[in-house]
């Protein structure tokens, strides 16, 4: 297991379809590169090669082909590159989204501590995930992963259960503090609902929110974790970007998820 893990959570709506190469290279390829790099200040620190996976969640109901489709972890950033250049954005844009199931899909794959005498602290520096979507979260409480955390009077050696509730996304939202996850919301429009994910994930709510350098796209929002230092210096400086999109070659399985559809993108 890496040291330091990336998860993007994507809406695979033709919503989000528009913006895609925008969001990619004015930020998300700019967070990957610095994070994998090991980036901080313009310096390049050592450690071992960060882990990348990303998370796609499309609509409910007829109209979408599946529900959440998720890859592995990979390390090669390229690799990465190449699955975001990839996805297939088409159904759903007129309605909410299964953010709930994306983001629960998403804390499943995070390893999580194994009791609560762990030290969070040190955790949630190194876990990361990056909500990026143009829809409302769907609002009603729907079938997700759960995580049972045990806790602090548990034994040394209690196991993390893996269950399934009903929960809307904010709910999921405040897992992620609790699971030592840090939370980020990039956004093409102005959504307050996606705000207040964003407000529901952060381990202090009153803690002031980071500054981030908007001025190419001041109708977006950009939401960053205060325990997200790589992402934060991302994107401060300029970095060259290549993502050729041709959504054309390769498309996700459009198998039908029940719940929670979990198929592999391959590479």
């Amino acid at each position: 297991m890496a040291d330091k893990q990336l998860i993007l959570v994507v809406e695979g709506t033709a919503a989000l379809g528009p913006y895609w190469v925008t969001l990619v290279t004015e930020y998300i390829e700019k967070i990957i590169r610095c994070f994998s790099g090991n980036e901080l200040s313009g310096q390049k620190l050592s450690g071992a090669t960060p882990e990348l996976a990303l998370v796609v969640f499309n609509t409910h109901g007829p109209y979408s082909a599946f529900l959440v489709q998720r890859t592995g972890w990979t390390k090669d950033i390229e690799v990465f590159l190449w699955w975001l250049s990839r996805i297939p954005f088409s159904g759903g844009g007129f309605g909410d989204a299964a953010i709930a199931e994306g983001l629960s899909e998403a804390l499943a794959m995070f390893p999580v501590p194994a009791n609560a005498s762990q030290s969070l602290q040190n955790l949630d520096v190194q876990k990361h995930c990056i909500l990026v979507a143009a829809s409302n979260p769907y609002p009603l409480a729907t079938p997700v992963v759960s995580l049972s955390i045990p806790n602090i009077d548990q034994s040394e050696n209690a196991e993390t259960k893996s269950e399934t509730c009903l929960a809307d996304a904010e709910a999921v939202a405040k897992s992620f503090s609790q699971c030592s996850v840090s939370l980020s919301v990039i956004c093409p429009r102005q959504l307050p609902k996606l705000k207040a994910l964003y407000i529901a994930g952060k381990r202090n709510p009153r803690a002031a929110d980071p500054a981030v350098d908007n001025v190419k796209n001041p109708h977006f929002t950009v939401l960053l974790s205060e325990n997200f230092m790589e992402a934060r210096s991302a994107l401060s400086r300029p970095v060259m970007g290549n993502l050729t999109t041709n959504q054309g070659l390769v498309k996700l399985d459009t198998a039908s998820a029940a719940v929670l559809g979990t198929t592999t993108i391959s590479s």
